[in-house]
Parts: C-alpha cells; structure tokens; sequence
C-alpha cells in the first residue's frame, strides 16, 4: 500500500495595510486554495498594492503559521524559503 501522489495543500496569508483603523490586518485562507484563485489574487494585488498575498503549504503554516504571521506583518520574511509572495517580479 504506497502512498497516493496527492496534490500539496497550501494556505494563503493576506496581509492589508488597514488605512482608517491605521493597523495591518493578517487573514489566512486556507480553504479551497487553486491555481484558479491564487491567480485571481496576484491580479487583485497588482490593482490594490495594499493588499499582498503570501502562499505557503498547509502542513508547514499549522507547524510554523503563529511566527510568520508576525513575519508578515513586519514584512521581515528575507530569508523564509516557505512563504511565496504572491505577484511580485522576482527578477
């Protein structure tokens, strides 16, 4: 009985700069997370830049989901290789 070659679930972190409350706001989807919607997420990005959107694979964000929601509020994330910002030019 060998394991099933199942697709990696991921989660994604929004991370918006909350101007009237003058605060970051952190909230995490993780459910129904597609090509379709990460997609949808990276245009949403590049019309709103206030609003950026982080992926990371659903069993690491339950081990390490706490630290790097500080992270990303601080935007201090330079050396995390897990967390993938969503629309951004990496060249």
């Amino acid at each position: 009985m060998g394991k099933k070659n199942k697709r990696p679930e991921y989660v994604i972190i929004c991370r918006e700069f909350n101007r009237a409350a003058a605060r970051i706001d952190i909230t995490v989807i993780d459910k129904g997370v597609t090509d379709h919607l990460t997609d949808s997420l990276i245009k949403l990005h590049l019309r709103d830049p206030h609003k950026r959107y982080f992926l990371t694979l659903k069993k690491d964000f339950q081990i390490y989901g706490a630290v790097w929601k500080k992270q990303i509020e601080t935007m201090d994330i330079k050396n995390n290789k897990r967390i993938v910002e969503l629309g951004v030019d990496l060249e």
